[in-house]
């Protein structure tokens, strides 16, 4: 209340500063406008005065409106009759819902949910009309031998992994083929950023997936019938075909380049940035990150939530029968690791210090440090880990979310956009001059956000095999 009777009497002080900086931000000039308590009797006023003279009148007269309602519309009525007919159609979609999309089959959503990226895809394809003869003004790129044998070997282990589908470990190894591939086109391609966070991804989604392997039933899987793998191969086809015809109209559209250069022009000036595709990330669309590391940070609250407190049973043995080894942590394999592990933490601040001006950033350099510290998990335990790394998880990620918030809010104190990059140099004494930026802070905010959501995920899917506490026992949970 005090705040509206503070806004009210002293606009011009409390709210212009805030309009003008959002207009001046979209559209590019100060606006010409007032404020004030009373601006005299106008045409805006007399509509307010009509409208609460309305509401007046509408409050008094309402149980004679509620009466008249009840003679026209009486419940036998068709506004009787459409209430029923659309609460018996909310519950022929529930039960839809219930046995059909929301089943518990996860062949079945993920069919649904392609099937609806398909639909949705392919309508404005069709109504669009496409030039044809734009594809013969596309330059091509030069085909070598080295290209063709990365093609042929990226479509054989994407059919292994159909094909070896009942083997689980190598449909995983052929998974990571695949993406090893693209990680080399990328690199092909000029890309070394995308290649960075496609590689770490890969490390990282293979160990999830391993973890994940180990507590699957060590049973076959049952047999496809004919008409699911009709469905699935119409479904494949059609994905792959729709995600071929969307590259093919977005390389020869005409314009492309126009966002690209500008955004290759002001890299340095507006940034001072290097490396235009961290640039891009951490200034330009800054926001959007933002909001994904945000998502990021939410999804890691779900899976906390989901798998605190579960315990699986451990296989021991393999679906031949043979039994798994005893020594679940081998020694060479830790006393490897540990002299690692300093190593990969330092690639990983190198790689986030630079990512401003070379490849890397924090996204990347978040990915290798969870690699080198979950490496150290498997090769020595959880109990040896937990010992001598005490990270609490969930308040890395909420410290690095509150640190790129409060940096893209801090350019609002200067009276500039959110998210405005404040560039200097420093001169040190054996260092030299060094070239800073503010958006380094929100870069290290994304480094904590990865790092405490990889690890998270990783550790409580190694810890599901873990014995129960007894109750009143000091958690060692790194993430409580």
């Amino acid at each position: 209340m005090a705040l509206c009777l503070l806004v009210g009497i002293f606009p011009e002080q409390t709210v212009r500063p805030l309009l003008d900086l959002g207009v001046r931000a979209m559209l590019g000039f100060d606006p010409d406008y007032s404020l004030a308590l009373w601006h005299g009797f106008s045409l805006p006023v007399l509509m307010s005065l009509i409208a609460l003279a309305g509401g007046v009148l509408l409050y008094a007269a309402r149980q004679r409106l509620f009466a008249w309602h009840d003679r026209v519309f009486p419940p036998a009525s068709g506004a009787g009759i459409f209430q029923r007919l659309l609460f018996l159609l909310l519950v022929l979609a529930n039960a839809a819902m219930q046995h059909r999309l929301a089943s518990n089959s996860l062949q079945r959503a993920t069919a649904w949910l392609i099937a609806t990226a398909v639909a949705l895809a392919v309508l404005p394809v069709l109504l669009t009309p496409y030039d044809w003869s734009a594809l013969a003004r596309v330059p091509l790129a030069p085909v070598d031998a080295p290209s063709l044998l990365a093609a042929a070997m990226l479509a054989v282990a994407t059919v292994g992994v159909a094909v070896c589908r009942r083997q689980r470990l190598h449909a995983l190894l052929l998974l990571g083929v695949v993406g090893l591939l693209v990680s080399l086109a990328f690199v092909h391609f000029s890309a070394p950023d995308l290649a960075l966070t496609q590689l770490s991804v890969e490390v990282v989604t293979t160990i999830l997936m391993l973890l994940v392997l180990y507590f699957l039933p060590q049973r076959e899987a049952a047999p496809i019938a004919p008409g699911r793998r009709a469905r699935d191969l119409l479904l494949a086809g059609a994905a792959g075909l729709g995600a071929a015809a969307l590259t093919l109209a977005v390389a020869t559209r005409h314009g492309t380049t126009a966002l690209a250069d500008y955004l290759l022009a002001q890299a340095k000036p507006a940034a001072g940035a290097n490396n235009v595709v961290n640039a891009i990330l951490v200034d330009f669309r800054g926001f959007d990150t933002l909001g994904e590391i945000a998502v990021l940070a939410i999804a890691a609250a779900g899976i906390f939530g989901m798998l605190v407190g579960i315990r699986l049973r451990v296989p021991r043995r393999d679906p031949r029968g043979r039994p798994w080894s005893p020594d679940a942590h081998p020694t060479i394999l830790a006393m490897l690791s540990r002299p690692l592990l300093p190593l990969a933490l330092l690639v990983a601040v190198f790689i986030l210090l630079r990512g401003h001006h070379a490849p890397g950033g924090g996204f990347i350099a978040g990915l290798v440090a969870a690699i080198a510290l979950i490496l150290q998990q498997l090769a020595s335990g959880q109990q040896w880990s937990a010992q001598r790394l005490r990270l609490r998880y969930p308040r890395l990620i909420g410290t690095g979310l509150l640190l790129a918030a409060l940096t893209a809010a801090a350019a609002l104190l200067f009276g500039r956009p959110a998210l405005t990059s404040a560039i200097g140099h420093w001169t040190l004494p054996v260092l030299g001059e060094i070239e800073w930026a503010s958006v380094m802070l929100f870069d290290l905010g994304v480094f904590l956000v990865v790092l405490g959501t990889a690890m998270l995920i990783l550790d409580h899917l190694g810890r599901l095999s873990a014995p129960a506490r007894r109750s009143g026992a000091r958690p060692a949970d790194h993430g409580e």
